[in-house]
């Protein structure tokens, strides 16, 4: 792919995150995301085969630059609670400062479009070992210093008040600094470390 054809499929796939973000997938015609990259509708079809493509590959972009940025600065020597929360706190403070791809991933996750995506990133892939953090901290060496619990329940006592938390900090109710994001890491690791 050329130099300048790689750059319209960026000005796409960074339009369609801006317009799915803020108005959602079914108020986002591909007209709109063509006027707002600055491109032909037959350009999006171009790189894109529909719409459910272009929306896949601003997940794998959004999820992409997530991943990279939770697990750049991981130390595999961390204790089973110190790793989780440098992964929560890392989490947060990503996602904090970028709002686009927070509404984005939430609703991506909430859609038919994430339940797959979702199934394969949690729920279906192997016990350890896996390309999810997460995934691999409550099920692999250090899982015991976890309770016992299925892993639906490890997401949700992780990432539900992640998400709880975020939401209001974007609608202004909260204001995120660093004593609260570790007092959310520290609660929801308390939600799940094993009783000593």
């Amino acid at each position: 792919m050329s130099v300048t054809q790689q750059n319209k499929s960026d000005l796409i796939l960074y339009a369609a995150l801006e317009q799915f973000a803020e108005n959602g997938f079914h108020s986002s015609p591909v007209s709109q995301l063509a006027s707002l990259a600055g491109v032909g509708v037959g350009s999006i079809y171009r790189y894109f085969k529909d719409k459910d493509e272009l929306i896949h590959a601003v997940f794998t972009m959004v999820d992409d630059a997530l991943q990279k940025a939770i697990t750049a600065s991981m130390n595999p020597e961390l204790s089973g609670r110190s790793e989780f929360i440098q992964l929560v706190t890392s989490l947060i403070q990503y996602l904090d400062k970028h709002p686009q791809e927070f509404k984005f991933l939430e609703q991506y996750y909430s859609s038919p479009y994430g339940a797959d995506k979702k199934r394969a990133k949690f729920l279906c892939e192997g016990r350890g070992g896996s390309s999810n953090p997460f995934v691999d901290l409550f099920f692999g060496n250090k899982a015991k210093s976890l309770k016992d619990l299925p892993l639906p329940l490890y997401l949700a006592m992780t990432f539900g008040p992640i998400i709880f938390l975020l939401r209001d900090s974007l609608s202004g109710l909260v204001t995120l600094d660093e004593a609260l994001i570790q007092q959310t890491a520290e609660a929801s690791w308390n939600a799940i470390k094993a009783e000593n």
